[in-house]
């Protein structure tokens, strides 16, 4: 293989950038998340076990991100005594926090997984997704080392890498749809419970294309590199 030195150090750049990425956004992004997340679920919890067993169960739950019909005034204080300044605060999305009265025969465990959205299959798409995350990353790994250890000892790719790239593009694509149809759903529960004070919540369904658009991108890749290889089989039975 020609050129083979300057081609592992672009995968060990990518190695770094790859790694330093991730550790970016688990420092900054994903952990600090994962913090609030569990220890606004902690305290919901408690509450959920203080009141079964006071005899009073009830269904506690938030709802993310739901997004408004129009833009809504956000109260600023001092924003009117700046002078020469004026500040119009407005809010596209709320968080919704809710405490209702628990159906009949609910238990602890359903209430506990309704603390999302007030659906226990919201808590399983939440847990999904992170999973999800996880295995994109583990794929990724394994792939530009696949990649790393086949230029170093001049080998063909290994075909497992297709099967890696289709399995990050399929998991791009259905955890985004997931997490859209998720996001509606909360929508359409905030609409019944602001229905009556006249709040305006926008319930119409809507998909991120960006990561729908980057799952496909992933799977022409794959597809791409099953071509490569079915090539270079036939290449050496021609041979």
């Amino acid at each position: 293989m020609q050129n083979k030195k300057p081609m592992l150090q672009r995968m060990l750049a990518i190695y770094v950038i790859f790694f330093a990425v991730l550790a970016t956004g688990l420092a900054h992004s994903v952990w600090p998340n994962f913090s609030k997340g569990y220890d606004e679920g902690a305290v919901i919890g408690r509450d959920i076990a203080r009141n079964w067993a006071s005899g009073a169960p009830r269904s506690i739950f938030t709802l993310f991100e739901v997004p408004l019909s129009a833009k809504a005034p956000v109260r600023l204080d001092g924003a009117d005594s700046l002078a020469g300044i004026r500040l119009v605060p407005t809010t596209r999305r709320i968080d919704l926090a809710a405490d209702l009265p628990a159906d009949a025969g609910s238990s602890p465990l359903h209430l506990a997984l309704s603390s999302i959205g007030g659906n226990p299959w919201f808590y399983l798409i939440t847990v999904f997704r992170a999973l999800a995350f996880v295995a994109i990353v583990v794929l990724m790994f394994l792939i530009i080392h696949s990649i790393r250890r086949s230029i170093r000892e001049e080998h063909t790719l290994d075909r497992r890498n297709v099967w890696y790239l289709r399995a990050i593009g399929s998991l791009t694509i259905l955890t985004e749809l997931l997490n859209d149809v998720m996001t509606w759903r909360m929508s359409v529960r905030a609409a019944e419970l602001l229905a009556p004070h006249g709040e305006a919540i926008d319930t119409a369904f809507h998909v991120s294309y960006a990561n729908i658009i980057l799952g496909i991108l992933v799977l022409f890749t794959a597809e791409v590199c099953a071509i490569g290889q079915n090539l270079s089989e036939e290449q050496k039975f021609t041979i």
